[in-house]
């Protein structure tokens, strides 16, 4: 399976679910750093100005989201297609990959609506 072959849509089919499945760790990662600085009472995510919450966060949203849209396209390209006999494969990484880039994309606007900086 190599990467010269990937006009076969049954190879499309296994790298979109792939893609789709390693970007679900980074999307839990940067939920879990967005929970452990969202405060309720105040109703923002407060971290400190000079600190490296905000690079951390958006990396693993940036990390999360390439492979997930890459999932998505892929497997969007392949599901359906007559010659593809993983078809499976191509409509999870379809549906995984576009239900993974929604969520990092909710987060990344909460993030800039919510977000308090702390000097």
């Amino acid at each position: 399976m190599g990467l010269g072959r990937l006009r076969l849509y049954e190879v499309q089919a296994s790298y979109a679910l792939a893609l789709a499945l390693v970007s679900v760790p980074p999307f839990l990662a940067a939920a879990g750093l967005m929970a452990s600085r969202y405060h309720a009472d105040l109703r923002v995510i407060v971290y400190g100005a000079g600190g490296r919450f905000a690079p951390a966060l958006l990396g693993c949203l940036l990390a999360s989201m390439v492979p997930a849209g890459c999932g998505f396209l892929l497997g969007w390209s392949s599901a359906g297609q007559r010659r593809n006999d993983k078809p499976a494969r191509s409509w999870l990484g379809f549906f995984v990959g576009g239900g993974v880039l929604t969520l990092d994309l909710i987060l990344v606007i909460a993030f800039f609506m919510l977000r308090m900086e702390q000097s």
